[in-house]
C-alpha cells in the first residue's frame, strides 16, 4: 500500500512540474540583434497567381553590409531568416511555423516587387533588415554567430525547414503579409490598430503564453531633461517647467496599445512615441512621480501576426505548427506551392 501511494505522488508531481518548466524555459528568444519586428511596409494590391517554377526558386536579398543583391537559393533563404530571426533553442514546431512564415512572406515580395518594383530595391524582392522586412544570415554568418553550436543548430534549423519548405500561408488564393514579433503583451495586436490598415488574417488574437517570457515587460527611466530632449525632434511640442503635467490622457486598444498620447498639449501616435522614445512596443503607461518618468512597456516589436514566444509556448503545449498558423493568422489556408 505504502508503495502504491509513492507512485501516485510521484505521477501527481510529475503532472504539475513538467508544464511548469515547460513554460518557463527561457532559451527561446529573438537573436540579440533582431528586432523581429518584419513588414513594416504593407500593400494589399495585386491579384498574382500563386505559381512558383523551378527556374524561379530563387530570392533576391539586399544585403544591407554590401549593399548589394544577392541571389540565394530559397531553401537557403528560408534557414537563414529563421536564423536570424528566432533562437534555434525554440521548439522544432516553433522553428517550423517561423519557416512557413518566412516563406511566404519571400514568395509575398517577390511577387509584389514582379508586379510594382520599388527603385529602392534595385531589383531584389527585399532586404536583410529586420526593421524593414526579414533578417538573413549566410552559412558563414551562422557559422559565426553559433560557433561550436553551429552543426546542431543548423540541423536542427535544416529540419525545420525540410519540413515546411513549399508550404504557403494564402488568405484568399494569395500569399499573405506574414508579420511577426518577438513577443506581445498577452495579445497581439490587430493591423489596423498598428498601421491603419485593415487585414483580415492579420487581428488582435490571445496569446497569453507571452506573459511568462522575461522579454514581456520591461521598465525605462527618465529624468525631465532626458525625456525633453528625447522628443526634441517632434516639432511643435512645448513643455513648460512643470514635469507632472507634460503627460496627458492615452487612448488604448483592448490589447494595450497606445493609439493617441497627449504630451504637453500635443498629440503622439503610440508608434511616435515609441520611437521617440525608443521604447520595445507601442504598449506602455507613462508615470510621473518623484521628478522621473517611468515607461512601463509590454511586448517587443509591432506586436502584429505570429508572436514568436507564443508559437515557442503553443509548441511547447504540444500545438503543431500548423496549429500555431492557424492561431495567429486568422482564416488563412496552408498549401503547397503550385509546380509547373
Amino acid at each position: 500500500m505504502k508503495n502504491l501511494v509513492v507512485f501516485v505522488l510521484v505521477i501527481l508531481a510529475a503532472l504539475i512540474l513538467v508544464p511548469v518548466s515547460a513554460v518557463k524555459r527561457s532559451d527561446c528568444a529573438s537573436p540579440a540583434d533582431s528586432s523581429a519586428d518584419n513588414s513594416q511596409v504593407i500593400s494589399e494590391t495585386g491579384t498574382f497567381p500563386v505559381i512558383v517554377t523551378d527556374s524561379e526558386n530563387v530570392i533576391k536579398v539586399w544585403r544591407t553590409s554590401s549593399e548589394e543583391t544577392e541571389i540565394i537559393a530559397e531553401k537557403e533563404y528560408i534557414k537563414g531568416c529563421v536564423a536570424a530571426e528566432m533562437s534555434a533553442g525554440c521548439e522544432l514546431e516553433a522553428l517550423k511555423a517561423q519557416a512557413a512564415a518566412a516563406y511566404t512572406y519571400a514568395i509575398y515580395q517577390k511577387q509584389v516587387q514582379s508586379e510594382d518594383p520599388s527603385p529602392e530595391l534595385e531589383g531584389a524582392y527585399l532586404t536583410d533588415s529586420t526593421a524593414k522586412h526579414q533578417g538573413y544570415l549566410s552559412e558563414e554568418e551562422r557559422k559565426a554567430r553559433w560557433g561550436d553550436n553551429f552543426e546542431e543548430y543548423e540541423e536542427k534549423i535544416g529540419d525545420a525547414v525540410d519540413a515546411v519548405y513549399g508550404s504557403l500561408i494564402t488568405y484568399n488564393g494569395k500569399p499573405i503579409i506574414a508579420a511577426f514579433h518577438s513577443v506581445s503583451s498577452g495579445q497581439t495586436e490587430s493591423a489596423e490598430n498598428v498601421w491603419g490598415e485593415d487585414i483580415p488574417y492579420l487581428k488582435s488574437v490571445s496569446s497569453p503564453g507571452d506573459k511568462l517570457s522575461p522579454e514581456c515587460e520591461s521598465t525605462v527611466t527618465f529624468t525631465p531633461e532626458e525625456f525633453r530632449k528625447s522628443l526634441a525632434g517632434t516639432g511643435g511640442l512645448k513643455l513648460d517647467d512643470d514635469p507632472a503635467k507634460w503627460v496627458g490622457k492615452a487612448e488604448k486598444t483592448k490589447a494595450g496599445t497606445v493609439t493617441v498620447i497627449t504630451i504637453g498639449g500635443k498629440k503622439f501616435t503610440g508608434s511616435e512615441l515609441r520611437d521617440a522614445l525608443k521604447l520595445k512596443s507601442c504598449c506602455f503607461d507613462i508615470k510621473h512621480e518623484k521628478n522621473k518618468f517611468t515607461v512601463h512597456t509590454m511586448g517587443h516589436g509591432h506586436l502584429v501576426g505570429m508572436s514568436q514566444y507564443g508559437a515557442d509556448y503553443m509548441a511547447r503545449q504540444g500545438s503543431s505548427w500548423e496549429e500555431i498558423v492557424r492561431h495567429y493568422y486568422s482564416g488563412v489556408e496552408i498549401s503547397k506551392a503550385k509546380q509547373l
